[in-house]
């Protein structure tokens, strides 16, 4: 299969691919955005992704044009191309099926700001749009002295890390702070305004940092609840968010032993067609631990969206739909016909 992070921006751009559909696993069809495809006919798709040992190619059999997936998003948008590129800098991939080790540095580790010096969401004036934006979508308010406001995302980036990100200029974005357990600065998310296909970019104050949402909030010997994003982190007791990170908590043991108890329960997105959170939801129930499966009639998508809709007993539906193991696996099935 290809990697991950190839697969999660093919997903990421499928919108956008005029007739876009998997073939199956490494291979996806759809219309060429560089040629425009058949003139002749509509109906013809004839632009390829295509799997070759574990990367992925694009091939288009109408102009001819061939690339590496890599070179096909550099041309189709260079924004979404930057955080590909990053996130698989990230990930020690360098190139075609070659991952590079982590190299060793003789120089001292550098030394990060672990106080954001901005402002508060709670502090900005009623009016301003940042503010409207949050209290808009119904996020508690206790949160949003928990959120800030940048008006240069690039510039943020920068005074806190020391390193200059090829980030747009003079972006505002809403700051979403990672802490450890001990209430230490660990990562932060960028979220955007607009729907831009970037609408969250994470950075990791340290290469081992850990991109899970809330651990200074969570109370491990109590009934926890594990969420995709952090602002659905925001609607239930106790709960943190993944936000991208491994749902193995391999740098988690404690997380992991927990849910292993059964004091956890994992609660993703309602995309009843989304692949990878269907190969996602399938892991977790081999591991035997509690799922939340959504009910057939419920349809918004997040938690967000459903408190949105006038559903505020969601921690009530979600352990009125909590299963585990066979039960599991059986209610999966029907859901992913929705």
């Amino acid at each position: 299969m290809p990697s991950y992070i190839d697969t999660k921006y093919v997903n990421l751009i499928s919108l956008r691919l005029p007739m876009f559909k998997r073939k199956n696993d490494g291979l996806y069809n759809f219309r060429c955005p560089f040629c425009g495809d058949s003139q002749k006919s509509k109906t013809k798709a004839r632009g390829y992704f295509y799997q070759k040992r574990t990367d992925l190619f694009f091939r288009c059999h109408n102009c001819g044009q061939s690339n590496t997936f890599s070179n096909f998003l550099k041309q189709f948008d260079g924004e979404i191309y930057k955080e590909y590129a990053l996130e698989r800098y990230k990930e020690g991939v360098t190139g075609i099926g070659t991952n590079t080790p982590n190299p060793i540095f003789k120089h001292e580790k550098p030394k990060f700001h672990t106080k954001i010096d901005l402002p508060k969401i709670s502090d900005l004036q009623d009016n301003h749009f940042a503010k409207k934006y949050l209290v808009n979508r119904a996020i508690p308010s206790q949160f949003l002295s928990y959120l800030y406001y940048t008006e240069d995302f690039k510039k943020f980036v920068k005074d806190m890390t020391k390193k200059d990100y090829d980030l747009n200029e003079n972006e505002q974005r809403i700051i979403i702070p990672f802490y450890d357990e001990n209430k230490n600065l660990i990562t932060f998310q960028g979220r955007a305004f607009t729907n831009t296909l970037l609408r969250y970019i994470t950075i990791k104050m340290d290469e081992d940092s850990s991109k899970i949402f809330g651990l200074d909030r969570l109370n491990l010997e109590e009934q926890f609840y594990v969420v995709e994003g952090p602002f659905d982190s925001f609607f239930l007791p106790n709960c943190i968010a993944m936000a991208g990170s491994d749902i193995k908590f391999s740098s988690h043991k404690e997380i992991g032993n927990a849910m292993d108890e059964g004091r956890g329960t994992m609660v993703f997105d309602n995309e009843p067609r989304n692949k990878e959170i269907i190969s996602r939801m399938e892991k977790v129930i081999d591991r035997g631990w509690k799922i939340c499966i959504w009910p057939l009639t419920e349809k918004k998508k997040d938690l967000n969206d459903m408190f949105l809709s006038g559903i505020f007993n969601l921690s009530e539906i979600i352990n009125k739909n909590t299963y585990e193991s066979l039960l599991a696996k059986t209610h999966l099935a029907e859901w992913r016909k929705k």
